[in-house]
């Protein structure tokens, strides 16, 4: 679940470490096309960063792969994360607070990552891990071992797409994917026992749902979910500028699908929405991180104002250092969530941590810090707030 298992996420690896109130860490999935690893940062409440650890994966990463795809994920019972390997098609698993890494990768010969990588979001309650896998056009559900093992639950779900993105709702009953070539998105009411995933109605269809595709281009990507668990945000991965996509999910599926394009902002490739605890709450920001695309497709953050699933826009930040950009993270666990931050690449994939301060809807750079990967894209990190 993207929130709510990045929510709390590594504060129990290193107990005799001390944070102020709004301090944090992230957790950054490296990439790395050879010994891939993961990076564990600290976040202090004024944003500033240190490297607190690096772990081996044990397996090879794609070097970018998809920039919405959230290719780490924490037990809400923080007793295991986990990190894939799209390069090695596996999953390592690590214990917490230990960091003792599980002893065999999962891997499956009928599931395979393809150039997208392997999504992954855990239960609420840390049985499961939900995995998807692009190559292959399915979720698998995995059941997770005391020590941080996975075994595959069942037959994987199939899929009409590359799926790699996936959320799960902070109650743990529904899991949402997207289907971003074809402009889809699919809901799974989930059995909290089995790990079991049923369809909850027929996969939404943003290009017949919404007029304005036929203009904008609607390719749904990463996607959160406000405080009712009803009102989505999904990434349009689009270089005619910066949009977004929207849908009320109830027990039948979705509804009200809407496009929203932000023209000011002067961004392209929206990919990452992510609520503050505001917004989340019902009203205050939700932060979209735009991916860019190179050399006139800038990346940056816009700053919407979230209500009930309408997005009003506010201000955009340029981050003109930045070729690609990945993950926005809140860490701060009330208000507009400040300290933020942002994973950022140059052209020669040096990758980079952005954090900023937030002041009602106006970011301020506060830090910044490489990451330890080797000639490999990072986009896909997991923020945590104390």
């Amino acid at each position: 679940m993207k929130r709510t298992i990045l929510g709390l996420t590594i504060i129990a690896l290193v107990a005799t470490v001390g944070f102020a109130q709004n301090a944090g860490h992230l957790l950054i999935n490296n990439d790395n096309f050879n010994a891939n690893t993961a990076d564990i940062d600290t976040v202090s409440s004024s944003g500033a960063l240190a490297r607190l650890t690096t772990v081996s994966t044990g397996g090879t990463g794609l070097g970018g792969g998809y920039f919405a795809a959230p290719r780490t994920a924490v037990g809400q019972n923080f007793k295991c994360f986990f990190v894939s390997d799209g390069g090695s098609n596996d999953i390592a698993g690590f214990a917490i607070p230990s960091l003792v890494k599980a002893s065999t990768n999962f891997s499956n010969a009928s599931l395979n990552s393809g150039g997208l990588g392997i999504g992954l979001a855990t239960s609420p309650n840390g049985k499961f891990l939900y995995s998807a896998w692009a190559g292959s056009f399915n979720i698998a559900v995995l059941s997770i071992a005391s020590d941080c093992s996975l075994t595959l639950v069942g037959s994987p779900v199939s899929e009409p797409d590359e799926v790699a993105d996936i959320t799960i709702t902070k109650d743990g009953k529904a899991l949402v994917t997207s289907f971003p070539n074809n402009g889809g998105a699919q809901a799974y009411a989930l059995n909290a026992s089995t790990g079991a995933m049923t369809a909850l109605g027929a996969a939404l269809d943003f290009n017949n749902a919404v007029s304005g595709c036929s203009s904008e281009g609607c390719f749904p990507t990463g996607m959160d979910v406000d405080g009712t668990d009803q009102f989505w945000v999904f990434g349009n991965a689009t270089l005619a500028g910066a949009s977004t996509l929207t849908a009320k999910l109830t027990l039948s599926g979705f509804s009200t699908a809407a496009l929203q394009t932000y023209p000011s902002s002067g961004l392209a490739n929206v990919e990452n929405p992510w609520y503050s605890p505001a917004g989340r709450s019902g009203n205050g920001n939700i932060y979209l991180g735009a991916s860019g695309f190179g050399t006139g497709y800038p990346a940056g953050i816009i700053v919407a104002n979230a209500h009930a699933g309408t997005l009003t826009y506010s201000n955009a930040t340029v981050n003109a250092a930045a070729f690609y950009a990945g993950n926005v993270q809140t860490i701060g666990n009330s208000g507009t969530g400040s300290p933020i931050t942002q994973i950022w690449s140059d052209g020669s994939a040096n990758n980079t941590v952005q954090s900023y301060t937030v002041s009602g809807t106006t970011l301020t750079p506060a830090h910044s810090l490489q990451t330890s990967s080797t000639g490999s894209f990072a986009f896909s990190t997991s923020g945590v707030g104390k």
